[in-house]
């Protein structure tokens, strides 16, 4: 008959072989390998913008005189010329005034700003190995599957044995 010793033995022994997920990630750790991509963005920005330009003017004053009825220009006093004008004439005391002038204006103007961004993307892969199960590895699971029901059923067949010796004979 087994006595209870060797089945603790076999139980402390057949348990040894186990070990925790933590242990086992610190005694073999999984093979890892970086990866590291430069990614490059384009970003494109539409600004616009006023740009104001300046009041422009012109202006000529001359004076004039008249001669056999006619008037004539006797002299030219002042001339400024403008870029972007529209001409008024004006005639007072016999003096010609005539000049132009336009308001401030401003020009809408609208441009792209092109930009480019750069980053580095670090990627770890961990690559997971795959086993398979071969032919006779599966048939040393179920031998083994099958030879500890069996020895299950002896051990719990000897305690019934065991215990009902006990009952009967008190």
């Amino acid at each position: 008959m087994i006595k209870p010793g060797i089945l603790i033995l076999l139980l402390v022994t057949s348990l040894t072989g186990c070990i925790s997920e933590q242990r086992c990630q610190k005694r073999y750790p999984p093979a890892e390998r970086t990866e590291t991509f430069v990614q490059h963005d384009t970003v494109t920005t539409i600004k616009d913008s006023l740009i104001p330009l300046p009041a422009d003017s012109g202006l000529i004053r001359a004076l004039l005189e008249c001669r056999e009825g006619k008037v004539i220009i006797r002299q030219i006093e002042e001339i400024k010329p403008g870029k972007r004008v529209v001409p008024f004439i004006g005639l007072k005391n016999n003096v010609l005034t005539t000049g132009a002038k336009i308001d401030s204006s401003s020009i809408y103007f609208a441009w792209k700003e092109t930009h480019i961004r750069e980053s580095k993307v670090q990627v770890k892969v961990i690559e997971k190995p795959v086993y398979t199960v071969t032919g006779f590895r599966n048939f040393l699971i179920w031998s083994g599957g099958i030879a500890w029901s069996i020895l299950l059923a002896l051990i719990g067949f000897a305690l019934v044995k065991t215990f009902i010796k006990k009952k009967l004979s008190l």
